[in-house]
C-alpha cells in the first residue's frame, strides 16, 4: 500500500518588490507548482514532497495561478537568496521559471525539476524518471549541470523553438482541450494544420550562411515532443544551437516526417539537414507563430542565440 503524503501547503505568491516581507524563507527549497491538471498533479507532489523529508529537507510550495506567475515567483526567488528553485509541472512552467532566473542580475539559484507535465521533454533529456521519488532523490543528491539557454528575440529557451507548421500547431491547442485531453491534443491538431497550414516559404541564416526551409526546428537538446530525437547530436552541455531544416509541405509530407519521427528515423532522412551554428535567423512572410518549450514565445521575424548567462540545472546522479 502507498504511504499517504502531507498535504500541500502552499505559500502565498510572492510580490515582485523584495522589500516586502518575503513570502519563503531564506535558503530552503522553494516549489514552484503547476496544479492545471488536478488531482493527479498533487497526488505526484505530496509524494515527492514525503520523499523529500524522508531525505531531511523541507520544502516550500508556491502555487501558481495563471500564466507568467511561475516567472515571477523564480524571479523572486532569485532576488531573495533562495537555496534551490524546483519547478514541479512541465517544460512550459520550467520555461517561465528559466526567465525569471535570467532576469535578476547576480547569483542565480540551481534549477531542479519534478516532471508533471504533458511531455516532459527537459526530464527525459537529462535522464530523470517521472516517479517523484526519483526527482526527490536528484535533488538531494544536488549534482549540477551548467546550461546555456536558448535565446529568441530576448526570451529563453530550454529545449527547443519550432518555427512554421510547428508554431500553427501548439498555436491551436487551447488550455482547456490540453487539460482534457493530453498530449492527444497534439495529434488532433497536427492532422487539421496538415490539411490547412500554406507552408509558407522559410528564409534564414545560419551564421550568416543562407537556408531556405519549410519547417525550422532549433534545438538545445537532442529530444523533441516527448521520447522523440531530431538532433542526435545535440547537448545541453555544448554551447550551441542544433537546427534543423525540413523542406517538405503539404499532409503528406507531415505524415511522411510524423513516422519517422516516430519510428527514430527522422534525422536520417534524405532531405532533412541538421547543422549547427550559434546564431540563428529566420524570417518569412507574415509574423506567423513560433514556439518555444511546448508554448507560443515569439512571432517572426526572430534572431536566435545562446543566452549571455547560464543556469546549473540539477540532474539526476
Amino acid at each position: 500500500m502507498d504511504m499517504v503524503a502531507p498535504a500541500i501547503d502552499s505559500a502565498p505568491l510572492p510580490s515582485d518588490d523584495v522589500d516586502e516581507q518575503a513570502a519563503i524563507e531564506p535558503g530552503q527549497i522553494t516549489v514552484i507548482f503547476n496544479p492545471t491538471a488536478g488531482s493527479r498533479r498533487h497526488r505526484k507532489l505530496r509524494a515527492a514532497l514525503h520523499a523529500l523529508a524522508e531525505l531531511g529537507l523541507t520544502a516550500t510550495v508556491v502555487e501558481t495561478k495563471g500564466p507568467g506567475d511561475a516567472e515571477r515567483i523564480a524571479r523572486h526567488a532569485a532576488k531573495t537568496d533562495r537555496g534551490i528553485v524546483v519547478v514541479a509541472g512541465g517544460d512550459g512552467t520550467i520555461n517561465e521559471a528559466v526567465n525569471g532566473l535570467l532576469s535578476v542580475q547576480g547569483p542565480i539559484p540551481p534549477l531542479a525539476i519534478i516532471p508533471l507535465g504533458t511531455a516532459n521533454v527537459l526530464a527525459l533529456e537529462i535522464g530523470l524518471s517521472t516517479d517523484p521519488r526519483a526527482a526527490a532523490r536528484a535533488i538531494a543528491g544536488n549534482k549540477r549541470l551548467t546550461v546555456r539557454p536558448g535565446c529568441i528575440n530576448g526570451r529563453n529557451f530550454v529545449m527547443m523553438v519550432g518555427i512554421g507548421f510547428d508554431g500553427a500547431v501548439v498555436a491551436g491547442v487551447s488550455t482547456k482541450w490540453k487539460r482534457r485531453i493530453g498530449r492527444g491534443i497534439y495529434a488532433v491538431r497536427t492532422f487539421v494544420e496538415a490539411w490547412r497550414y500554406p507552408f509558407p516559404k522559410l528564409r534564414g541564416t545560419i551564421d550568416g550562411v543562407a537556408f531556405a526551409a519549410r519547417w525550422v526546428v532549433v534545438c538545445r537538446g537532442r529530444h523533441y515532443g516527448g521520447p522523440f530525437v531530431v538532433a542526435p547530436e545535440a547537448s545541453l552541455a555544448l554551447p550551441r544551437l542544433s537546427v534543423c531544416l525540413l523542406p517538405g509541405s503539404g499532409p503528406w509530407s507531415v505524415l511522411r516526417y510524423g513516422i519517422a519521427l516516430i519510428s527514430g528515423r527522422m534525422p536520417w532522412l534524405s532531405d532533412i539537414v541538421v547543422k549547427c551554428g550559434q546564431t540563428v535567423t529566420v524570417e518569412a512572410e507574415g509574423d506567423l507563430p513560433i514556439q518555444g518549450d511546448g508554448d507560443i514565445v515569439a512571432r517572426l521575424p526572430v534572431e536566435i542565440s545562446l543566452s549571455e548567462r547560464p543556469i546549473e540545472l540539477i540532474v539526476p546522479a
